[in-house]
C-alpha cells in the first residue's frame, strides 16, 4: 500500500513538472529603455548594485537595437576596451572610480537625449 501512495505521489509530481515544462515560457531578459536609463544614473548615486550591474553588462538585449548599443558602450567600458577611458574600481560603494563615473554619466545624457528625441510608435 505504502508503494501505491509513494508511487501516485512521485507521478503527480512528475507530471505538474512536465506541464510545466510544455506551457511554461523561458525566463527572456527585456529591460525597458527607462530602466536602463535608470540603472546608468544609479551608478553616480550609488543606487545600482554590483549584481543588478553586471547582469546588465553581461546579457545581450536583442529586443532593442539601440539600447543594445548603449549596453556594447558600457560592456566595452567594463573590459577596458575603450582607449580614452579605464574602468577602475571605486571606492566607497561606488562602481567606478570619478573618472569612470564620468564616462557612465556621459553614456546616461546620450541615452536620455535619445529617450526625448525617440518618435513614439505603437506595436499593432
Amino acid at each position: 500500500m505504502e508503494f501505491i501512495a509513494v508511487f501516485l505521489v512521485s507521478l503527480l509530481v512528475l507530471f505538474i513538472l512536465v506541464a510545466g515544462l510544455m506551457f511554461g515560457r523561458p525566463p527572456v531578459y527585456r529591460p525597458e529603455r527607462e530602466y536602463v536609463l535608470a540603472l546608468l544614473q544609479g551608478i553616480e548615486t550609488r543606487a545600482t548594485k554590483e549584481p543588478v550591474w553586471n547582469l546588465f553588462i553581461h546579457t545581450p538585449i536583442s529586443h532593442d537595437d539601440e539600447l543594445e548599443a548603449y549596453r556594447l558602450r558600457c560592456y566595452q567600458f567594463d573590459q577596458g576596451e575603450m582607449k580614452h577611458v579605464i574602468a577602475r574600481q571605486g571606492i566607497n560603494g561606488y562602481l567606478y572610480d570619478t573618472e569612470g563615473r564620468s564616462y557612465i554619466r556621459e553614456v546616461a545624457k546620450d541615452l536620455d537625449n535619445f529617450i526625448r528625441n525617440a518618435p513614439l510608435s505603437v506595436d499593432f
